[in-house]
C-alpha cells in the first residue's frame, strides 16, 4: 500500500503521516483488500475545496472531504502484480475542524472520520439512497471504534451521527 501525501498550502493536516498510513491500511485490511493499491491525499485550503467541488461536481460551496475513485480494489481483470490506482482523497481540514465541535468531535477525531469516509467511497460506498448511506455510516463507526482501540482510546467516546445526506433530509 502506497499513500502520497500532499500539502502545497503547508496547512496544519490535523493527522501525522503515520496516523493516515494507519488508519489506510486499517480500512483496507479491514474491507478484505489484499492487493497492492496507491491512493493519492491531498490537503486543501477551503478555497481550493470550493473549487473542486464547484468544477468536478458542479456544486458551488465548499465541503470537507471528496473521493474520486479510479480502479476497483476488487477488478478481477487488472492483473494481481499490478499496483492498483484506488483514487483520490482531498480533505479540507480548515472546513474540518471549525465542523469539528458541531458533531460532539474533535479537529482530529474529525479528520479521522473524512479519511475514513473518503477511503469507503473509494470502495465502493456511497450514500445516495438512505440505505446505503445507514451501511456506510454503521461501516464507518465500526471503524472509527476499532481505530480508537488501537490508539488505547475508549471507543465508546467515539462520536459519529449522519454525516451524509440521506433522500429525505
Amino acid at each position: 500500500m502506497s499513500v502520497l501525501i500532499s500539502n502545497d498550502a503547508n496547512l496544519d493536516t490535523l493527522l501525522s503521516e503515520d496516523e493516515v498510513r494507519a488508519i489506510t491500511a486499517h480500512v483496507l485490511a479491514a474491507e478484505g483488500v489484499e492487493r497492492d493499491v496507491e491512493i493519492s491525499l491531498s490537503y486543501v485550503d477551503e478555497d481550493e475545496m470550493h473549487e473542486i467541488n464547484r468544477q468536478w461536481r458542479d456544486i458551488d460551496r465548499t465541503t470537507d472531504v471528496l473521493s474520486f475513485e479510479c480502479d476497483s480494489a476488487f477488478d478481477e481483470d487488472i492483473p494481481l502484480d499490478e499496483v492498483l490506482e484506488l483514487g483520490d482523497i482531498i480533505l479540507a481540514p480548515e472546513v474540518i475542524a471549525r465542523q469539528a465541535p458541531g458533531f460532539g468531535n474533535d479537529p482530529a477525531d474529525e479528520c479521522r472520520l473524512m479519511l475514513v469516509h473518503g477511503l469507503l467511497h473509494l470502495l465502493g460506498y456511497d450514500h445516495i439512497e438512505d440505505d446505503e448511506a445507514e451501511e456506510m455510516e454503521a461501516r464507518e463507526d465500526a471503524l472509527l471504534r476499532e481505530l480508537a482501540v488501537q490508539r488505547g482510546d475508549d471507543p465508546s467516546k467515539v462520536e459519529v451521527g449522519p454525516i451524509t445526506n440521506h433522500a429525505h433530509d
